[in-house]
């Protein structure tokens, strides 16, 4: 039974409704289930809920075993900060690529400068730049863990925005940025500052905390994006002015 499935609702679903609503025989050698012999089978329902009860104690030992990992500062992600490379034979120590460090660089000058996400990465894809997966595919196959197409250089905002929050460019090391919430679905959400596991200079730094701090100020500026793809300086109030009529950020 526990081949079948350990949810304990879905395999009831299949094994009690379904299987009988279209005619299919369902045996389970070891547990001495057999659909055709409905009076046997009374103790099948506990059977399923002690396969799910295994399968959620396991997720629990996996989860401490990772946090344990990551309370020691050890890294249980196989994805690695844009700009970053790993030493060969060693998944912990990070090193800066000169190549894409130059391309973090350049996306944190804009930012600086005011351009917001989707300007940035609208320049980025007028330069020609390859997209993160896309670098990696091409120039790193061994650290690519995510699909992407060859050569592509059409830049997403939600990539931009990404690059400029992440604190790993201060060469800093942030752990647990999400956590389960179902082991049957495999749902996550956002840790807390709270919850995430922050260890400071652990790596070379790509972008100086002031640039850095001052790119999270105009990030915040840049919550709502207006037509306009950049602010002017002088501007005290970007993203704050709504439209009295339309409601629309001014």
């Amino acid at each position: 039974m526990s081949r079948f499935g350990r949810n304990y609702l879905q395999v009831g679903f299949y094994t009690e409704i379904m299987f009988p609503q279209k005619q299919v025989r369902f045996i389970a050698i070891n547990n001495s289930v057999d659909s055709d012999k409905p009076q046997d089978n009374d103790f099948t329902p506990f059977l399923n809920i002690m396969n799910e009860w295994y399968a959620k104690d396991t997720s629990n030992k996996i989860k401490s075993i990772f946090l344990s990992r990551m309370n020691d500062g050890k890294r249980c992600s196989g994805s690695i900060p844009y700009g970053y490379n790993r030493l060969p034979g060693d998944k912990q120590t990070l090193v800066v690529d000169p190549v894409a460090s130059k391309v973090v660089k350049h996306i944190f000058a804009l930012a600086a400068d005011g351009y917001n996400p989707p300007t940035i990465a609208k320049k980025l894809t007028e330069e020609e730049v390859l997209i993160p997966s896309a670098y990696t595919l091409q120039y790193h196959p061994e650290q690519c863990n995510r699909k992407s197409e060859w050569g592509c250089t059409r830049w997403n905002p939600t990539t931009v925005r990404e690059i400029l929050e992440r604190q790993e460019y201060l060469g800093h090391t942030v752990l647990r940025k999400t956590i389960g919430t179902n082991f049957k679905t495999d749902a996550r959400r956002s840790s807390t500052d709270e919850e995430k596991l922050i260890f400071k200079d652990t790596h070379e730094p790509i972008i100086e905390e002031p640039v850095w701090t001052r790119v999270q100020k105009e990030l915040k500026c840049h919550k709502y994006s207006p037509d306009r793809g950049k602010y002017q300086l002088t501007c005290r109030l970007p993203g704050l002015v709504y439209c009295a009529d339309c409601g629309r950020v001014m």
